[in-house]
Order: C-alpha cells, then structure tokens, then sequence
C-alpha cells in the first residue's frame, strides 16, 4: 500500500513542495507575468482548503496517501479535489482506501510512462453516501484494457456501486457510490 512517513520526511517534502510553489511565483514575478502568477496564487489557494477539507472528512489514512502519493514514483501526478463539507467516511474508510488503491495501481499499470498522465481524485457525497470520482486525463494503454477490467480492479465483495464508467484514449472517468449498511 504505502510507506509509513516518519514526521521528518513529511515535512521535508512538504517544505520542498513549497519551496517548488514559491520558486514559481518568484521566477514569474522576475519576467513580469503578474497574471501567471494570480493564476498560480489561485491554484495554491484552492490545494490548501482541499488539504483543509480532506483533514476534516475523519479519513486519516486516505487522507495520508493522498497528500503523500506524489512523492512517490507513478506514472500520472495525482490530485484531488473535497467538493462536499458534510461527507465523513470514518465508517467507509477502509473500503474507500482498498479500492484507491486497486484503482491507483490499475492507472499506473496501464498509462504510458513519460505520458502528460493526471488523475484528479475527487470526494463528494450524495445524500450521505461517500461518492467517490476518478477523472483520469492522459495516455492510456488501451489495446490491453477493457471496461470489465476496470470493473474488476474495483473489486468484488467490496460495498460499492459502480455508478458510472467512460473510458477513450486519452481519459477516462469513474464514479463510485459507497454503500453505507443501513441501506442494504
């Protein structure tokens, strides 16, 4: 799954991060591109209150492969995005984290490495189940895929309806309802 970051190593690469973010501005602001770097502003600005909004959702572990995953070596840069305020997944953690990363390891297997891959994580809920998107934008390798493949990286025995999948050359989108007991 994913390694255990000693406090140290967390902060090291999220101070390099940083220093990444700040080197950005810096070097836009010295050849005068003030509306880049509004942009880039901007773009700092919304990761911070996703960081804020995924701290909140009471799912530690998820929380911690998503902010740590990219200082890892994968062939896509990841991202996400926390859309709702009220979704706790606390009870669906577990299952959601299982099934992250079976679809995490089936994008990496099958984009083309060195490819312009990015996958935006996306956490929601719809009346108070944890919905959960993959919006992948990229190269894949779609000679050895299939949609019935991606179904199975999902998982059986997992409590999870496959909402939606679209899946083409380049992108491919997937909606995930996770279903909470008392509805069974």
């Amino acid at each position: 799954m994913n390694r255990d970051w000693d406090p140290v190593d967390l902060l090291r690469h999220y101070r390099h991060d940083w220093l990444n973010h700040l080197q950005l501005i810096k070097g836009n602001l010295a050849l005068g591109k003030t509306e880049r770097v509004e942009v880039l502003l901007d773009e700092i600005i919304q990761q911070a209150k996703n960081e804020s909004k995924l701290s909140n959702i009471n799912g530690g572990l998820l929380a911690e492969r998503l902010l740590t995953f990219n200082w890892e070596a994968h062939n896509f840069r990841l991202s996400f995005e926390v859309i709702t305020d009220s979704c706790h997944l606390d009870t669906k953690e577990m299952e959601i984290l299982h099934v992250t990363e079976r679809l995490l390891e089936w994008f990496d297997h099958h984009c083309y490495a060195g490819a312009d891959n990015h996958l935006i994580f996306v956490i929601n809920e719809a009346e108070g189940v944890p919905v959960i998107e993959f919006d992948f934008q990229g190269k894949l390798i779609t000679e050895s895929v299939s949609i019935s493949d991606l179904e199975q990286a999902v998982g059986p025995g997992e409590q999870v309806e496959i909402e939606e999948v679209a899946m083409g050359q380049e992108e491919c989108f997937i909606r995930l309802h996770f279903i909470i007991e008392e509805r069974l």
